[in-house]
């Protein structure tokens, strides 16, 4: 039976695979939420500053694709299996091989691949930021406020990265289900089309 959030992998060592994938998006969950709130995830009994907070948050960015990129990775040989079948069933010939290569298609693993080329240049943009003297890339900034103190603000460089990383999660979370790597709970049917399972867990991953 196949409960709410169930993980379904393909390693033989099943409960090892349980607890790598587990472990992965639970510091995904943490990682976003640090920034969100700026709470690191251990927990501590110092009060954490509004500066503290908004460091933490800007510091989460990078461990929000460290994350993802740990979930492309568990996911890629799987998802690339897949794909490869799916391709050479549809393209049987070698004339129609090498006329529509595996490389150009539009399939899940080359999906996988564009969302890893993605998060590498959001890490760019991140290492950009801090190397150069320019605050039009900054994350955070140093204001004054009206009693001459020294705060951090956060910029819309941060807000709009945050937005897009929870959008990549979606994405790359989607493929994981789809390929069935992980489940949601989706009922397996076998005459339902590959686009109805796709469509069915868009549906249930903006539901959740």
């Amino acid at each position: 039976m196949n409960e709410e959030g169930e993980i379904r992998v393909f390693n033989p060592s099943k409960e090892i695979s349980k607890e790598i994938i587990l472990e992965i998006l639970m510091r995904h969950r943490d990682a976003m939420k640090q920034g969100r709130i700026g709470e690191p995830p251990i927990e501590t009994k110092k009060i954490l500053t509004d500066n503290e907070r908004k460091f933490n948050q800007v510091r989460a960015l990078s461990l929000i694709i460290a994350s993802q990129r740990e979930m492309i990775t568990l996911s890629r040989p799987v998802i690339y299996f897949r794909s490869f079948q799916k391709w050479k069933k549809s393209h049987k010939s070698e004339e129609d091989q090498l006329k529509r290569t595996f490389e150009a298609e539009s399939n899940d693993y080359n999906k996988l691949k564009e969302w890893l080329e993605f998060l590498g240049a959001c890490e760019k943009d991140i290492l950009h930021a801090e190397r150069t003297k320019s605050f039009n890339d900054d994350y955070i900034i140093e204001k004054q406020d009206h009693e001459g103190n020294t705060i951090q603000q956060l910029t819309q460089n941060f807000y709009d990265m945050l937005e897009e990383l929870e959008s990549s999660y979606e994405q790359i979370y989607l493929l994981m289900l789809t390929n069935k790597i992980v489940s949601a709970g989706i009922e397996e049917d076998e005459e339902l089309t590959y686009k109805q399972k796709e469509e069915e867990a868009v549906r249930r991953v903006i539901d959740a």
